[in-house]
């Protein structure tokens, strides 16, 4: 209807998604409008996506239920007498490790989750092979004589494990042979689900707690931060107890139809662009970041962000980017 409305020019682009039923939008602008909305693909979006107003329908959408605080916690921490208030305290770890353990299982029987792993990202991930996350996933149930399930998740198992770390880029840390890692829960990331898993976001060390991963170094660079922070302040007159860093994150990403992905062999294997002409168009007047966004890849983005809210993960802002396919 928007179409209608404001007559909203459309270009059609050789790198834009194609449309597989009804004509291209530009040939019917100028058809009646009656038209335009039985043939032009628009139902992608209403279909998948109706309008619906939030306030009345966050349960259904399930905002937050993948992720194990506030009152997603407390529901299955009453049972045994404690809320998500503990997690604000990080000493958890060492009096109630169990009683977290238990509700998580609980929480996870509910929702169809019989998996948990330890969840971290070990060197490399970030820059060298991007999204490389580490993990390896356990039951948390075995079969009794019986031949019925047995379940079982202690607060041991949540808290730490123990896997080979042989494989993952060191930079000579230890020797190869020497390959025994160790994972540990980090109490600062809240505890998360994503289908049958429930995932223990994890720090990844050596024997000698040498960082094999990418957070620790992170949290050591926050902990020396907020302590010197904290130093210079009390030299300006100011107690604090510490100091916090906030970082506002932007994700940049373009979208390429399938069929043409299949086509290309330097995106599939380097995952950007090796060989080929240049963009089909250059920076025209339609192309800003205000400009309204194609139709099918708002379908993609509304599907993203629908699983991003169900992890609790917010997302403020989305928009186009100059480039062709990029937003």
């Amino acid at each position: 209807p928007c179409l209608v409305t404001h007559r909203i020019p459309i270009r059609q682009s050789t790198r834009s998604p194609t449309v597989s039923s009804g004509p291209p939008l530009s040939s019917v602008q100028s058809e009646d409008p009656s038209l335009l909305l039985s043939r032009a693909p628009l139902p992608l979006l209403s279909t998948r996506f109706p309008r619906m107003q939030v306030s009345e329908n966050e349960e259904q959408l399930g905002y937050g239920s993948k992720r194990f605080i506030g009152a997603v916690a407390d529901k299955y921490l009453a049972k045994y007498g404690e809320s998500s208030k503990l997690f604000e305290d990080p000493s958890w770890t060492k009096t109630k490790a169990d009683i977290v353990a238990s509700a998580l299982l609980d929480w996870g029987r509910s929702s169809g989750a019989t998996v948990y792993t330890h969840w971290f990202q070990p060197l490399g991930a970030n820059g060298l092979r991007h999204g490389g996350t580490g993990q390896v996933h356990n039951h948390m149930f075995t079969f009794g004589k019986d031949g019925q399930p047995k379940w079982e998740f202690s607060g041991g198992e949540l808290l730490k494990g123990e896997t080979d770390g042989s494989s993952y880029p060191n930079g000579g840390l230890r020797a190869t042979h020497t390959a025994g890692a160790y994972t540990a829960l980090d109490p600062n990331s809240a505890i998360f689900m994503i289908d049958d898993t429930i995932f223990v976001p994890t720090c990844f060390v050596s024997w000698h707690g040498d960082a094999l991963d990418e957070k620790t170094p992170l949290l050591r660079a926050e902990e020396a931060l907020s302590t010197e922070c904290s130093r210079l302040l009390k030299i300006m007159g100011h107690t604090t107890a510490g100091v916090q860093q906030n970082i506002g994150l932007e994700q940049e990403f373009f979208l390429v139809p399938r069929e043409a992905y299949a086509t290309r062999a330097d995106l599939q294997l380097a995952g950007r662009t090796l060989l080929g002409c240049g963009a089909a168009r250059g920076q025209e007047m339609c192309d800003h970041y205000m400009g309204p966004l194609n139709q099918h890849a708002l379908a993609a983005i509304r599907e993203m962000q629908s699983e991003a809210f169900k992890l609790g993960i917010p997302l403020r802002t989305r928009h186009r980017e100059v480039a062709p396919g990029q937003y």
